[in-house]
């Protein structure tokens, strides 16, 4: 198991240069590591056996691949456990017939690992888009900080070469970068959306039971749990298998099966329901925080006095004079990945510059 998860704890290694916000990373990069994971956990047999098990005397495999090809079934009744109880079938119940308006057929189990690897390449999308269209900017302006860190003649050299990069006009290449971005996080908020909804149509209605479940587990309610997780992924179903008998005609065999992963997958999805809503939300107020940055200038103000260490206020207006959305974005990113020390120096520098620049004479506060 350690051997087939081990390539995850390189693609979880820190960089560097971080070109993902903290809720960026959480949303595509842990969430992907987090479902293949669960994918790697539900298609390993020799820790959980087969995925069903079916009571027959008699070719035990075809039995098994008839079931999980065409499906069990569980009573549609009120009584949701009337062919389970809990964790174990009930003996009595074996000679019990199913009327066909009153089966639900279970088909989802054969899906789910592949549905798991689906959810982690779609949520990925969004980070891979996004590593392509960065082309290693951030990379470039500050992989010399962490490279020269013992080396002051350097660093001083590189700071120097942010500011001619400042105070050059890369407007146009700054809002399609910024714009870039956004519509990465555009995607990723719809990407959780879209995945709660479709997760509901494919598990029959799972965030009403499933948050009823969690409900239940928090407040102590093992045996209201149980009921309402076995609903949703049952244990112990029924299949009816037909095969053509000697003479020609049909013989038709009821069987009780057994779906030892709905063990497993009751508990990967109890914790996936809470971690996707936790992103939904996460990522929805990342969005709105965005919003907030694109209409209200103020805020990012406010925001780059902060990561420069309270510059002087006059300072930082002049210094920001000239300074797009996009512009603001990138120098914002850059002030992410280096020392607020440095970013304040930074900002200091490029006040200097703009004012040599403007030949200026200097301020009060220059003196």
């Amino acid at each position: 198991m350690y051997t087939a998860v081990k390539p995850l704890s390189k693609y979880l290694q820190f960089k560097s240069v971080h070109i993902y916000d903290a809720i960026f990373t959480l949303h595509s990069k842990c969430t992907v590591a987090l479902l293949l994971a669960c994918t790697f956990l539900l298609s390993s047999k020799q820790y959980f056996g087969d995925p069903i098990q079916c009571m027959h005397h008699d070719d035990l495999d075809y039995f098994h691949a008839y079931c999980w090809i065409y499906g069990a079934y569980v009573s549609n009744t009120s009584e949701p456990q009337s062919l389970y109880d809990g964790m174990q079938c009930k003996p009595e119940l074996v000679g019990r017939t199913v009327s066909r308006e009153n089966r639900r057929y279970i088909r989802y189990y054969q899906w789910v690992v592949l549905v798991l690897l689906i959810e982690s390449f779609v949520f990925y999308l969004p980070a891979y888009l996004w590593k392509i269209w960065e082309g290693g900017r951030l990379k470039h302006l500050c992989a010399d900080f962490h490279q020269a860190v013992v080396c002051k003649a350097k660093s001083k050299a590189h700071l120097g070469n942010l500011v001619s990069y400042f105070n050059s006009d890369y407007k146009e290449t700054h809002f399609r970068y910024f714009a870039s971005y956004v519509l990465c996080e555009i995607l990723n908020l719809t990407i959780s959306i879209v995945n709660i909804l479709l997760l509901d149509v494919f598990f029959s209605g799972f965030w009403k039971r499933y948050l009823n479940a969690l409900a239940a587990l928090y407040s102590g309610d093992l045996e209201l749990w149980n009921s309402i997780t076995t609903s949703v992924f049952p244990k112990c179903v029924k299949c009816e298998v037909i095969s053509t008998g000697a003479g020609g005609s049909d013989n038709v065999y009821d069987n009780l099966c057994l779906l030892p992963l709905n063990m497993l997958n009751e508990k990967i999805f109890g914790f996936l329901c809470i971690w996707f809503l936790l992103m939904t939300v996460l990522v929805g107020l990342k969005f709105i925080y965005r919003l907030a940055t694109i209409l209200l200038p103020g805020i990012r103000f406010h925001l780059m006095r902060a990561r420069g260490r309270f510059m002087s206020k006059s300072r930082l207006e002049e210094t920001l004079g000239n300074c797009s959305i996009g512009d603001w974005f990138v120098l914002m990113r850059v002030g992410n990945n280096i020392s607020p020390e440095v970013f304040r120096k930074l900002l200091e520098e490029l006040y200097e510059a703009q004012r040599n620049t403007k030949k200026l004479p200097p301020t009060a506060e220059d003196v």
